[in-house]
């Protein structure tokens, strides 16, 4: 059964659309508090003053305390927010729609906890994966109080990505529970071989040349990070060819 609580938010967590004027008002009131001035809040959130003050009043967005796990994730956002607002730049939507979907991921967790398995047809994975589920959760949230608590930079960051690593991968255990709970059926379609091939080539572009190598960074951090983008850069391609072996595999087997 959902723990308590979790069925009143899932209307309001049903979609990141939804959750954007709820992480919008919840990122107003952090630069606020950081003393910044209401027209440099609408111009970084790409709002009107109008709305920001509606934001600030709780006419608007509002509901946020009520979402668990909304401020771990809006606090670090406002953060990267304020570093912007310095140098003249904004939130792109992209950005919101992730985090509306990191804040969605994070909540997941809350519907299986006390769930009983036992009964349930595919019951023992089930099991395994609401708790890595939870583990990956839990590690997501230490990771982002350990990156507020972090005073160098590159160290702030790299236990923000490795934070959200941790929810990527809910994300996939929580897909992956929801196909399991469904009987475990088929679906969808890979996306078209030549969209995959402009993707592998860009992918191939990008592993020309190795940031750790080319880029000479005396932060022994930073080249921490350089060497994440050159590794992660690895896997894209891995998991691209991957996408397009099985595409292939798919059109074989229909012949």
């Amino acid at each position: 059964m959902l723990r308590s609580g979790a069925a009143r938010q899932a209307d309001r967590l049903a979609s990141e659309e939804r959750l954007i004027p709820v992480i919008r008002a919840a990122l107003a009131m952090r630069l606020a508090d950081k003393g910044f001035r209401p027209s440099e809040i609408a111009r970084t959130l790409k709002v009107t003053q109008q709305a920001v003050a509606q934001y600030l009043g709780g006419k608007r967005g509002k509901g946020g305390k009520e979402i668990p796990k909304l401020d771990s994730l809006v606090g670090p956002f406002a953060e990267r927010l304020a570093e912007r607002i310095r140098a003249g730049g904004a939130v792109e939507m992209a950005e919101l729609l992730e985090t509306a979907s990191q804040v969605i991921v994070m909540n997941s967790g809350l519907a299986y906890e006390g769930h009983d398995t036992t009964e349930e047809p595919n019951g023992a994975s089930l099991a395994l994966l609401r708790g890595r589920l939870q583990l990956e959760l839990d590690a997501a949230e230490e990771y982002l109080e350990l990156a507020n608590r972090t005073s160098d930079e590159y160290t702030k960051l790299l236990f923000r990505m490795i934070a959200a690593d941790s929810i990527r991968h809910g994300d996939v255990v929580s897909q992956l529970i929801s196909w399991l709970e469904k009987g475990g059926k088929l679906g969808g379609s890979i996306p078209d071989g030549a969209i995959l091939e402009r993707i592998l080539a860009l992918e191939d572009s990008a592993n020309e040349a190795s940031l750790t190598k080319e880029v000479p960074v005396d932060h022994p951090v930073a080249r921490l990070l350089l060497r994440w983008i050159d590794i992660d850069e690895g896997k894209h391609d891995k998991m691209v060819r991957g996408l397009i072996s099985i595409r292939e595999q798919g059109l074989k087997s229909l012949r």
